[in-house]
């Protein structure tokens, strides 16, 4: 399976990461594999958030059932985690 490579940072982060996942990963699998990076590396756990992800030109988040490429991300293409309330079931920084 080919691999798509994505550049991500992260609310309340300096860092650039980079990060490669499956072509047919979904967004909550993109959001797993890089907040591992960050969460807990480079920032605190934040309680009762969950941590979303949206382009970086754009303010609306990912649809976490979608996959990557049907969220319409490409290769290279920046991403940005974010902070999000517990109001939406997502993956959470426990």
């Amino acid at each position: 399976m080919s691999q798509l490579p994505l550049i991500v940072s992260c609310e309340r982060d300096f860092l650039i990461h980079l990060v490669a996942v499956p072509l047919d990963a979904k967004v909550s699998d993109l959001i797993a594999a890089a907040s591992s990076l960050v969460v807990g590396a480079h920032l605190p756990d934040i309680p009762l958030s969950t941590i979303r992800v949206r382009k970086i030109d754009q303010t609306k988040a990912l649809p976490l059932g979608a996959t990557v490429l049907e969220a319409g991300v490409s290769a290279m293409d920046w991403v940005h985690l974010f902070f999000e309330p517990d109001t939406v079931v997502g993956p959470t920084i426990r």
